[in-house]
């Protein structure tokens, strides 16, 4: 849109019209439909009251939802605001609105009106507002796919001054009446993977970043439901707001009773100025919706999540961080990784401690080159040993951070945030480097490609092991073009590099979201192995990551944060459903564990067929001390139950578990999977109305055992 049409419409005087493709819109002179990947959205437009959405839901049910007038309320406004897309305070609105932004010249506020609303495809709809005044537009595009909305906002400045924006939802979305109650999560480092379910009566509930990275508490976004809706059934509606920075995710509940959702980047004082002719956009925001429940929910989300990402084969995992720590050099890594290759190991992964002048965690980050005391001819030893041993190599990184104690500390102290303070706080004795800088991100991908270049390193873990603060540079703040100088990064190593498969791990479990994963192929969970910990944190993350994509490893026992022990066929179950890796000393293991090590990777390469790319279900049990899950093929002619205990039953008799959903009138032989290349046992034929009703009985009885059952469909 331009300024000649902003300046025309802009001032809110004229009632914004309505745009179509085909003969429907002629009938709606006032509303819009689009629909597509099995969802709908019905918008109306009402005098004052912005773009009213009147169905959002599954496309069944679009036809005859019914849109109800909004009344003027007792000492209300004359104009009811209602909640809409695009609600703008000034006229009554009691909410936070969609945008806030003041033109630098004076200080005045804008104030964006609906100008027009456009059907850009049957799938596809524009939402036009401006403020002809300021010569500021905001164009908000929603798109329905693969079962979900997306949705950005795109500001325009084609005024003649310069505009600080404030604050800008990438959605502002009314919510229905049935969305009463609001799940969030919540966590810290090493305890990740907590939700919390309340109810939505009045006021707000969010969860916000300030620090400049999306964290422990899990990938920004909230769930809203019924107060009836199970993981099988009921409503649900998801957000996910695809941003690796701070942000703000809410659900407020107005005084009238209307409810809306909003979901945005959050941008620091004077961070983003729309100069004359410059647009900004805000991050993507993603809406899922569900009449199935919450695992209707997990299936959308896992659905987009494999769209984004790059099919790669899943190869069982060794990394040497709890293994060797910074104490190696480069024959002992060789003979570790005979040791890991003697367990079937597939991919060597050399964690921190190989560049030069790093023996501990206060120094040398951003001096990436080999460390000459420890490999005198470079990594290309190491990585050809690996390779002769079978296995694929990937190294360890951590790009975005620098030591104070490093060379490129010395030479270039104002390439770190913070600068020019000498005293800027650290974070793991270290500091954060501008990646808004393009000289920083240019001598980034120098040092990684110079790296990558020679090949043979086919894998990086890409770890981010602090937050940002002070998120300045030079006392302005950076935070916002941070994460997109990341974001450059990675799509530049990835163009240059497309074979190199990235890993996401930011002191574990942060940094999990759907705006960096498009780039990376696996996210690491939790530095968190503790078995019983990590079902608890696998799980909660799977409601929006699929499982192959978190590493998932068998750590050492007793674990060296929690102190628990467990015995190694229980780790290596929990692992059997993620992307399977271990982490440990194999020389430190007894004869039986070491043989049981090896039968679970062989037992992890025997289900990946199904555990890859499969449909995940946590069934419901009897017993609270069974964990049981179900994997489902993508053809859904085979599944995989997994039966974990945790602690002792209330009782001697254990309840068999009910396996649901599954096609009527199937039959299934069942075998037990048994640690090994190829041991398993008979457990009989059930037709999948026996297992839906009276359950199967696979229960393991002992606390911290499990037992892992393979079921084909013969009918």
């Amino acid at each position: 849109m331009d300024s000649r049409t902003n300046s025309q419409q802009g001032d809110g005087s004229r009632r914004p019209h309505t745009k179509g493709t085909d003969a429907s819109d002629a009938e709606m002179t006032n509303s819009l439909y689009i629909h597509g990947g099995g969802i709908a959205l019905k918008m109306i437009h009402e005098e004052g009251g912005g773009f009213r959405l009147t169905y959002l839901g599954p496309e069944a049910g679009a036809a005859d939802a019914p849109s109800a007038a909004v009344p003027v309320l007792p000492a209300g406004p004359d104009a009811p605001p209602a909640a809409s897309l695009l609600a703008q305070r000034g006229h009554g609105y009691a909410g936070a609105g969609h945008a806030d932004a003041v033109r630098m010249t004076d200080g005045r506020s804008a104030r964006l009106s609906p100008v027009s609303i456009e059907r850009l495809a049957a799938d596809r709809l524009v939402l036009r507002s401006a403020d002809a005044s300021l010569g500021l537009s905001a164009d908000v595009e929603l798109h329905l796919s693969n079962g979900l909305m997306r949705a950005r906002t795109r500001l325009r400045n084609a005024g003649p001054h310069p505009i600080l924006l404030i604050r800008c939802a990438a959605l502002q979305l009314p919510l229905m009446d049935w969305a009463t109650q609001v799940i969030t999560s919540h966590g810290a480092w090493a305890r990740e993977g907590h939700e919390l379910r309340r109810s939505f009566e009045g006021g707000f509930v969010g969860r916000t970043s300030r620090l400049g990275r999306s964290g422990f508490d899990g990938p920004p976004g909230v769930t809203v439901c019924d107060a009836s809706t199970t993981d099988s059934a009921g409503r649900a509606l998801g957000v996910q707001l695809a941003w690796s920075g701070s942000y703000l995710i809410q659900a407020e509940r107005q005084r009238d009773g209307a409810a809306e959702l909003g979901a945005e980047a959050l941008y620091e004082p004077g961070e983003v100025v729309l100069e004359p002719g410059d647009q900004f956009e805000t991050p993507e925001v993603l809406v899922a919706v569900s009449a199935a429940g919450f695992d209707g929910l997990r299936d959308v989300w896992h659905s987009h999540a494999r769209c984004l990402v790059r099919p790669v084969s899943r190869p069982v995992h060794f990394n040497t961080w709890e293994a060797r720590y910074f104490d190696f050099d480069e024959a002992s890594l060789i003979d570790l990784a005979a040791q890991a290759r003697d367990l079937g190991v597939e991919r060597f992964v050399l964690d921190d401690g190989w560049f030069s002048g790093r023996r501990n965690d206060k120094t040398s980050l951003g001096d990436w080159t080999p460390d000459v005391e420890r490999f005198s001819n470079g990594l290309a030893p190491l990585i050809a040993a690996v390779h002769g041993l079978g296995m694929q190599f990937g190294l360890w990184v951590e790009p975005e951070m620098v030591s104070r104690e490093s060379c490129l500390y010395r030479a270039h102290p104002e390439w770190a945030l913070g600068y020019p303070d000498p005293e800027a706080p650290t974070g793991r004795n270290q500091l954060v480097l501008d990646l808004g800088n393009p000289e920083v991100c240019d001598f980034l991908f120098e040092a990684l490609a110079n790296l990558l270049r020679p090949g043979g390193i086919s894998y990086l873990k890409w770890d981010c092991n602090r937050e940002l603060y002070p998120a300045t540079s030079s006392g302005s703040f950076r935070a916002n073009a941070q994460v997109l100088g990341l974001y450059s990064l990675l799509d530049r190593l990835q163009a240059e590099f497309p074979d190199v498969e990235i890993e996401s791990c930011a002191s574990g479990g942060g940094r999990i979201d759907f705006g960096i994963l498009p780039r990376v192929m696996r996210f690491w969970a939790s530095d968190a192995t503790d078995a019983e910990d990590r079902i608890r944190i696998q799980d909660s993350l799977s409601r929006y990551i699929p499982l192959e994509l978190m590493g998932s490893h068998v750590g050492p026992s007793p674990n060296p944060i929690t102190g628990r022990s467990f015995p190694m066929l229980f780790r290596g179950l929990v692992s059997v459903f993620g992307h399977f890796g271990v982490e440990l000393d194999p020389a430190r293991l007894s004869l039986d564990d070491r043989n049981m090590l090896a039968g679970l990777i062989a037992l992890y390469k025997r289900v990946r067929p199904v555990a890859v790319r499969g449909t995940y279900r946590v069934l419901s049990a009897i017993d609270p001390a069974v964990h049981a899950s179900t994997m489902t093929s993508e053809d859904g002619n085979e599944f995989v139950l997994r039966v974990l205990r945790t602690a002792m039953s209330d009782y001697p008799l254990q309840p068999r578990i009910v396996i649901p959903d599954l096609p009527a009138g199937a039959r299934y032989r069942a075998v037990e999977l048994l640690p090994g290349n190829d041991a398993r046992t008979d457990a009989g034929e059930y037709s999948s109305e026996a297992l839906a009703w009276t359950g199967f009985g696979g229960d393991p009885r002992r606390p911290h055992h499990g037992r892992l059952f393979h079921f084909v469909r013969i009918q």
